[in-house]
């Protein structure tokens, strides 16, 4: 897992794939809130593009919900995709780890979505403007609460892992 701020990119630190999904966001987007909630498709950089192009390799969701206290919200992760959590508006909580999980006590009600009762250990506090970038198979718990439930607003990016190989 990664954590940071739209406003202090570390193309260092970030895949390139990664960095390049925020930045292109921060450069074409002036007025998040206003972006219409759902599924958007969009465009893989060339230079990322694997020569077998999964089907939806790159694609943001953008939802409104209300947080959850940690006692109420279940683990989750997923096998394809790399999440890259960000926080348009409100206050969330993301639960992370444990760092293990096991296919056979999850349960799959959709594709690349896996549940599980096991309880974060660690959660992560974000303010507009963070994300956490979490990789395929790492649990964890969003739209977390520490006190009242609350409304946020966020984008969900999807990377497929593919797309992060490393290059032949």
């Amino acid at each position: 897992m990664f954590i940071g701020n739209l406003q202090e990119l570390d193309d260092v630190l970030l895949h390139p794939l990664i960095a390049a999904v925020l930045r292109d966001f921060v450069a074409t987007n002036a007025d998040v809130l206003e972006l219409p909630k759902g599924k958007i498709d969009l465009t893989v950089p060339a230079q990322f593009a694997p020569a077998d192009m999964p089907k939806d390799p790159l694609f943001m969701i953008v939802s409104m919900d209300t947080s959850q206290l940690v006692t109420e919200r279940r683990a989750e992760f997923h096998d394809t995709y790399l999440d890259i959590q960000l926080l348009l508006s409100g206050e969330e909580w993301i639960g992370i780890g444990p760092h293990t999980v096991e296919l056979d006590r999850a349960d799959n009600p959709h594709p690349d979505l896996y549940f599980m009762d096991e309880p974060s250990t660690t959660y992560v506090g974000l303010q507009p403007g963070d994300f956490v970038a979490i990789a395929p198979g790492e649990l964890h718990t969003p739209l977390c609460t520490l006190t009242e439930p609350g409304q946020l607003r966020k984008i969900v990016f999807k990377v497929h892992k593919a797309l992060l190989a490393p290059s032949a």
